[in-house]
């Protein structure tokens, strides 16, 4: 079956049509590229293929950095420029926030491509005495053994050169989660201390950590360029990373489910008050809030929560997001609730990837 990529959608696979007029969404095709598909899910309305043959390639797509390119999931636009990457990520954003026609959409900020990511899961195996790391293969639970990873920064390519010897009982799944410290590769029950730019944060390979440290404080610095005081919410505050660098300037609340997070955060904040609760259980008698914060999960926000975050009628809500399309949903809902997107900024946190990181900026509408 013979198709022609058309354009990228929302998820990063391509897109094309079949000659009975029915979507389809394409692995390891890039825009304007023809090929020989083969259907693996075919749906009434949609189908989704994998390329069996190129026939006609895009001038933007380049050879692999990466030997195991092809077999590895984790990378699928490796091939395709950079260049080409953060255009197709910018246009991805603009298209799907295009029903907010006012808002402002700042240039998209980059750093490397690649050796930038300081966090991995990796499937862990032992094989005739010897340990080694993998990742899982594209679009399979089936691991991948690897030598080493271009996106990965030197200390987790050192571990994967050298993998630890572990009992079955300190894994889970055979995953071995790792992070990169100051205090090296953490991939047990230990903590340590990230260094983004005067501050140091406390970590752990169990709880989340943003994956790219080089743009981490440059999204930091916007955050905080944005809030206006002086009364600051900060919901799913995790280990405290945003509040670190306003509690001296601002009256700081953070709110986070994960009982460890805040333990970590009170290693480091001062000034903070904490909550542990789940943001949508957590409603407290606030009679007026400045700036509120949101870093949800892919998820985003539960639908009880933009609801909440009105009533306290802050001027202003900066609503960070990995995942795009509930970052949208959810500024849909709050555009109901009486706020309007000022302006949208995309970070390229996942270079290789169709994923971002993206900040928006909400206020109050004129009433």
């Amino acid at each position: 079956m013979y198709v022609r990529a058309e354009k990228f959608a929302q998820g990063g696979r391509s897109v094309g049509h079949l000659e009975d007029g029915r979507v389809v969404f394409i692995d390891g095709l890039f825009p304007g590229e023809e090929a020989e598909i083969s259907i693996v899910e075919d749906k009434k309305d949609y189908c989704i293929a994998t390329v069996k043959e190129i026939f006609v390639k895009s001038p933007d797509r380049r050879a692999s950095v990466c030997k195991y390119s092809g077999s590895c999931g984790g990378c699928p636009w490796i091939e395709l420029s950079y260049d080409r990457q953060v255009a197709e990520k910018d246009r991805l954003l603009k298209e799907l926030f295009s029903d907010f026609p006012d808002a402002h959409f700042n240039e998209p900020v980059t750093g490397p491509e690649l050796g930038y990511r300081c966090r991995a899961r990796f499937q862990y195996s032992v094989k005739n005495g010897k340990a080694s790391l993998g990742f899982c293969a594209e679009n399979s639970n089936t691991s991948i053994e690897i030598k080493s990873c271009p996106v990965a920064d030197k200390a987790l390519n050192d571990l994967i050169s050298n993998p630890p010897r572990l009992n079955a009982w300190e894994l889970k799944n055979s995953e071995l989660s790792c992070i990169s410290t100051d205090d090296g590769v953490l991939y047990d029950e230990r903590t340590g201390w990230i260094t983004v730019g005067d501050r140091r944060l406390p970590v752990s390979n169990k709880v989340f950590f943003q994956s790219n440290p080089i743009l981490l404080p440059k999204l930091i610095d916007y955050v905080v360029s944005l809030t206006q005081g002086p009364s600051v919410m900060d919901l799913y505050s995790g280990v405290g990373t945003f509040s670190a660098f306003l509690e001296d300037r601002f009256d700081v609340t953070a709110v986070e489910i994960n009982k460890f997070c805040l333990s970590l955060a009170k290693q480091h904040l001062k000034k903070t008050r904490f909550f542990t609760s789940p943001v949508e259980k957590w409603n407290p008698k606030v009679d007026k809030v400045d700036t509120v914060i949101v870093d949800p999960p892919r998820v985003g926000l539960d639908k009880a929560v933009p609801q909440m975050i009105a009533s306290w009628q802050p001027s202003r809500i900066i609503y960070v997001s990995c995942y795009a399309p509930t970052l949208h949903r959810d500024c849909l809902r709050l555009a109901q609730l009486g706020y309007k997107v000022e302006s949208i900024r995309m970070y390229d946190f996942y270079p290789q990837t169709s994923h971002v990181e993206t900040v928006v900026l909400m206020s109050q509408k004129d009433t």
